[in-house]
C-alpha cells in the first residue's frame, strides 16, 4: 500500500519494505529452520520482477538452480535463494507476496486468547519457552554490522546490505519525516546508529505539525531530546559497540504468534521489520504483563519485573540446547542493561510517542531524585536547535493550524 510506505515521498520504498522482508524469509529458511514461518511460494515488485520458489519449476531448471547454489556456498558467495525469476507470471501493477495460509489446524493467534489466558502459569511457560527459542536462534549467528537482508532481484541473492528497516522509521517517513537513514546507509559501530535515530526522533519533532501543544510543552521536548544526545554514552556497552551485532525482531507481538490451545507456539508470521541490531537492544517484549510501555510504573512496573525475571530464567534453559556461533551471553547482557536502565533508553529510540513519559519515569531517576529536574533544564533546550525561538514559535503556530484544520473537518462532516 504505498499511501502507508512513503512511496510518494520516496519512490522505490514498497520494494524495499518487500525486499527486505522476502530477504528475512529467505534467511529464515535457510538458517532458522527450528522456526515455523509460512512458506514463500512467490513474489513480486514494482519494478515488474516475478520470482518463484524453484520448487515449482521444472526438474532440469531445480538441478541446474542446485548446482549454482553449491558453487555459492563452495566459493562463500552471497547466498543464493530459492526464488527464480519468472517471465510467465502474469503482469501485476504492484509488489506482493504469496505466502501459505495459516489455518486453525496450525493454530490461532495468540492475540485471541490473550487476555483470557495471560494470567494461567502453564500456558505462559510454555509460550515464554516458544518466545525464548525464536529470539535464541534469531541471535545465534553473529552479523558483521547494523541493517536488515536484501533481496538482489539482479542474481536471486540475499545479503545484509539494507538500512535497518524499522516500522518507526517508515511511519516517521509517510507522515513527511525527511529520510535520516538512507537506504544503503549501515552501521559498524553502536554509537553512530543510536546517534542516527536520535537524528531521525529530532527530525520527527521539527517536521510533525502535531508535535507540541504550546510552548512550554515544545521546550520541555526539546530539552529532552537534548540530554537523550548527552547520556547516550552511558548506555552503549564498550566492549560491544562494534559488534557483532544481532538479528532482532522489532515488531515480536501477539497477532505475529500462533498458538496451539496450550500456548505452544506454531508459527510466527508477519517477518517484515526484523533487523541486525546492537545486543543491548533485546529485552523482554513489554507487552507480557499487557501494558503499554509508558505504563510500567509503580506496582505495573514490579509486576513487569517479576515477569521479566521468570521469562529470563526459562530463556537460560532454552540457551542450554541451542549451539550460538559466538561468545555473547546473552541473558546476562539482557539483565545487565534492565539493572543499568539501557532497556528504557533504547525504549525512547524505538517508541513513536512514549519517549517522553518513558525519560521522565526511568532514565531520569538514574542521574536525579528531583523530578522536577527537566523544568528546571529548560534552558538546555536552546541547544537542540538553532535559531531556538523562531523553531517554538513555528511549533506552536503548526499546532494551532493543526488544531483548526481538524475542528473543520468535524464542522463539515456536522
Amino acid at each position: 500500500m504505498p499511501h502507508k510506505l512513503a512511496e510518494q515521498r520516496h519512490p522505490g520504498t514498497i520494494d524495499e519494505k518487500v525486499g527486505c522482508e522476502v530477504a528475512t524469509y529467505i534467511w529464515m529458511q535457510e538458517h532458522c529452520t527450528d522456526i515455523r514461518i509460512p512458506n514463500l511460494y512467490a513474489f513480486g515488485l514494482i519494478d515488474g520482477g516475478h520470482f518463484t520458489h524453484v520448487g515449482q519449476r521444472p526438474l532440469y531448471a531445480r538441478v541446474y538452480h542446485r548446482f549454482w547454489r553449491w558453487i555459492h556456498r563452495l566459493f562463500h558467495y552471497p547466498l543464493l535463494s530459492n526464488y527464480t525469476r519468472n517471465a510467465s507470471a502474469p503482469a501485476v501493477d504492484t509488489a506482493y507476496m504469496l505466502l501459505e495460509y495459516i489455518g486453525p489446524e496450525t493454530g490461532e493467534m495468540l492475540s485471541c486468547t490473550w487476555t483470557q489466558h495471560m494470567r494461567d502459569a502453564s500456558r505462559r511457560a510454555r509460550l515464554f519457552q516458544g518466545m525464548s527459542r525464536i529470539m535464541l536462534s534469531l541471535a545465534r549467528l553473529p552479523q558483521p554490522h547494523i541493517g536488515s537482508f536484501k533481496f538482489n532481484a539482479s542474481d536471486g541473492t540475499i545479503q545484509l546490505s539494507n538500512r535497518p528497516l524499522t516500522c518507526t522509521m517508515m511511519i516517521f517517513e509517510n507522515s513527511g519525516t525527511p529520510r535520516t537513514i538512507q537506504q544503503h546507509q549501515l552501521y559498524h559501530s553502536t554509537d553512530s546508529f543510536a546517534s542516527d535515530l536520535l537524528t531521525l526522533y529530532d527530525n520527527h519533532l521539527l517536521h510533525d505539525p502535531h508535535a507540541v501543544r504550546h510552548a512550554d510543552d515544545a521546550r520541555e521536548r526539546m530539552t529532552i531530546r537534548t540530554l537523550l544526545r548527552t547520556i547516550m554514552h552511558s548506555f552503549i556497552l564498550s566492549d560491544r559497540r562494534d559488534g557483532p551485532f544481532l538479528l532482532q525482531l522489532t515488531d515480536f507481538h501477539q497477532s505475529n504468534i500462533f498458538v496451539d490451545r496450550d500456548w505452544n507456539i506454531t508459527c510466527l508470521v508477519d517477518l517484515e521489520w526484523i533487523c541486525a541490531l546492537p545486543v543491548e537492544m533485546l529485552s523482554v517484549p513489554y507487552w507480557l504483563t499487557n501494558c503499554s510501555i509508558d505504563g510500567i510504573i509503580d506496582d505495573e512496573y514490579a509486576a513487569f519485573d517479576q515477569v521479566r525475571q521468570a521469562f529470563l530464567a526459562i530463556m537460560d534453559e532454552e540457551n542450554k540446547s541451542i549451539r550460538m556461533e559466538h561468545d555473547i551471553n546473552i541473558t546476562r547482557i539482557m539483565r545487565d542493561v534492565w539493572d543499568s536502565k539501557g532497556v528504557w533508553f533504547w525504549a525512547c529510540l524505538r517508541s513513536i510517542n512514549a519517549w517522553l513519559f518513558v525519560f521522565e519515569d526511568h532514565i531520569l531517576p538514574k542521574f536525579s531524585a528531583d523530578r522536577a529536574l527537566v523544568v528546571d533544564l529548560k534552558q538546555v533546550s536552546t541547544f537542540w536547535p538553532e535559531n531556538f525561538g523562531q523553531v517554538v514559535k513555528a511549533k506552536v503556530d503548526d499546532e494551532e493550524r493543526y488544531q483548526a484544520e481538524l475542528r473543520s473537518l468535524f464542522d463539515t462532516e456536522l
